[in-house]
């Protein structure tokens, strides 16, 4: 099978590093999403996780560095520049070169009028790093600021990078609020800068949001893929679950994509 399928640590029933990552190989998983804290922290050095990845055979899709441009002071947006800095040499350091980054989240002091200012100069400034160090960004359509496809749109055709893409999330539009009939419309916009994926699946939007096992919710997945094929994406298919009973739901969704692509 030539298709890549891929795991985020996340929702996973609280497994650390380790057991995140011998579960996905015992699931026949060869790629994790991992996020910034599997890698960074005072407890963490970037050869013990460079070790694991290859105890168990295991490739970084990308990271999430968990970054948030919506700040109220320069300082406090420079930080979340060095942030994703230090987190471009931590997944070189390890031999791969995808991140994951965020626009940033709605918050008390930052006026809603700066938002898209605000994300458009933070992912300027890191898509000039991430340009000198060779890695890829890839925008999550995330929240409820960058979920907004026509804002994720402009930022890519305004910054024109090869660096920087889309992580498109099959569920996050929908979880905006953009119904069903919507969703094809935007996977066919946002596919040519897609270079990492979420398959998600679930029904409704917002607080009636409900996670589902790929296949069994509202969200046209085969559809999104079908999309991302005709554009050219042969990255990885990163199967991410926010239903209930982890273990099961994510080995279901491992099952659907494998009979999907046989």
């Amino acid at each position: 099978m030539g298709e890549k399928i891929g795991v985020i640590h996340y929702n996973t029933g609280d497994k650390n590093l380790e057991e995140f990552l011998s579960w996905s190989n015992r699931n026949d998983i060869g790629y994790v999403e991992l996020q910034r804290k599997d890698v960074w922290n005072e407890e963490i050095k970037t050869d013990m996780v460079g070790k694991l990845l290859n105890k168990y055979k295991i490739k970084i899709s990308q990271i999430s560095c968990g970054n948030d441009f919506l700040q109220k002071t320069d300082d406090e947006f420079q930080k979340q520049v060095k942030i994703v800095e230090t987190m471009c040499d931590i997944v070189k350091e390890l031999g791969f070169n995808h991140l994951r980054i965020d626009g940033g989240w709605p918050k008390e002091g930052v006026e809603e009028k700066n938002y898209k200012n605000l994300v458009m100069k933070g992912v300027a400034k890191v898509v000039e790093i991430a340009e000198k160090k060779g890695l890829y960004l890839a925008l999550d359509n995330h929240g409820t600021v960058t979920n907004n496809y026509l804002l994720q749109l402009e930022i890519f055709e305004n910054i024109k990078s090869k660096f920087l893409g889309a992580n498109l999330d099959t569920m996050n539009y929908r979880w905006f609020g953009y119904p069903v009939e919507k969703l094809t419309e935007i996977y066919k916009a946002i596919a040519p800068y897609a270079i990492h994926t979420h398959l998600k699946d679930g029904t409704g939007s917002k607080e009636n949001y409900v996670g589902k096992v790929l296949g069994e919710g509202e969200i046209p997945v085969i559809e999104a893929i079908n999309i991302l094929k005709e554009n050219g994406y042969n990255g990885v298919w990163c199967i991410e679950y926010e239903g209930k009973d982890q273990n099961i739901g994510y080995e279901k969704c491992f099952e659907f994509l494998r009979n999907l692509f046989k």
